[in-house]
């Protein structure tokens, strides 16, 4: 009988536990602390995305300009400085025929100055009438001749030395080489394309824009680019001014120097498409960036965490315009938002919401 008051005092111990446990479970956890900031409204221009693609300014097949055999070539993917060798050409025929034409010069060389003499021995005989006009004549326009022959002969080895100059394909500017056509031992005519040299530091995104936008282009004027989940900020470099009659576009080019993108890389830019309007803004800050969609995370009503698809627009120092289900004055989440879940309850940073106030 005295296990009876053991059995009670244990039942009355787990019951007082339980309205404690099932308040516990009612709190849930704790809001997550953020930063926000509101929405705002001003005047941009609107805009519209197009695909693009990132091109190098510069892409350039390097042909061969003398027959030879191949002696050596760069491989692909080397990082080459302009006025660097990037290949050789077999060029023994051409020095050959340097050294005959050298040999002929002077003999050319020995002409002259024999006639030289002979000119002036018979111009001295000429004066005393002691040698014919005629032969004194004819020595004058051998000369000549021996003259002009050492001409030719200065001219034909300029030539011989800039085909030896040609048998070294030099790099004409600073990049990569992306192909290579030949290997070493092949025979080479003149004109065969043996490298693609690519200038990996002069990089352009060109798109095709409808000719509707093109009223609203700026040379210098920044536009937007998504690449890789991230934003960049890229200046219209130049367009053309005629467009395709079949697709209705012309090319736009931003310049993309110093952006770590890679030529053949996709990107999406955004362009102007129409006059200045009214465009809500958000900070770039609020924006997630993912490969199928862009979102904010609002403060819906109980202060709980709201994702909002938008697309992007212009971008306008620090904030950028964006359509969708969101309006000037709402509440957006600038830090923290990365671990907030939909519909978790949020808490706001104090201190950086007024400061959001004043601004």
């Amino acid at each position: 009988m005295k296990t009876l008051p053991l059995i009670l005092s244990a039942s009355v111990a787990v019951l007082s536990m339980l309205p404690y446990k099932s308040t516990f479970a009612q709190e849930g956890p704790k809001p997550h602390l953020v930063s926000v900031e509101f929405v705002k409204s001003e005047q941009v221009s609107p805009t519209m995305w197009l695909p693009a693609n990132v091109i190098s300014r510069r892409n350039s097949p390097l042909s061969a300009e003398q027959t030879g055999q191949l002696l050596w070539v760069e491989d692909v993917g080397a990082q080459v400085e302009k006025g660097q060798i990037l290949a050789k050409l077999d060029n023994r025929h051409l020095t050959l025929r340097l050294a005959q034409q050298k040999a002929q010069l002077k003999q050319h060389h020995a002409d002259v100055t024999y006639l030289e003499k002979q000119k002036a021995r018979m111009s001295e005989l000429n004066k005393t009438n002691n040698t014919a006009l005629s032969e004194l004549e004819r020595i004058i326009k051998d000369l000549a001749i021996a003259e002009n022959e050492v001409e030719a002969l200065n001219l034909q080895i300029k030539q011989t030395l800039l085909a030896i100059e040609k048998t070294e394909i030099i790099a004409p500017f600073s990049g990569s080489i992306s192909e290579r056509f030949v290997n070493e031992g092949e025979l080479v005519t003149s004109g065969r394309p043996m490298l693609q040299l690519v200038d990996t530091h002069h990089l352009d995104v060109k798109v095709s824009a409808p000719l509707t936008i093109a009223p609203y282009i700026q040379a210098q004027k920044k536009v937007m680019v998504k690449w890789q989940g991230q934003l960049l900020e890229l200046p219209v470099r130049t367009w053309s001014l005629a467009g395709d009659q079949a697709t209705r576009t012309f090319d736009v080019r931003l310049s993309a120097d110093g952006s770590n993108m890679m030529a053949g890389t996709a990107v999406t830019v955004s362009l102007p498409k129409n006059a200045t309007a009214n465009a809500t803004l958000v900070p770039r800050d609020a924006l997630v960036l993912r490969e199928q969609e862009t979102f904010v995370v609002t403060v819906g009503e109980g202060d709980v965490a709201k994702k909002v698809n938008v697309l992007i627009g212009q971008g306008v120092g620090q904030w950028i315009s964006v359509s969708g289900d969101i309006h000037e004055g709402d509440e957006v989440i600038i830090r923290g938002g990365e671990r907030v879940q939909m519909g978790q309850k949020i808490r706001r940073d104090q201190a950086v919401t007024e400061v959001a106030k004043v601004n």
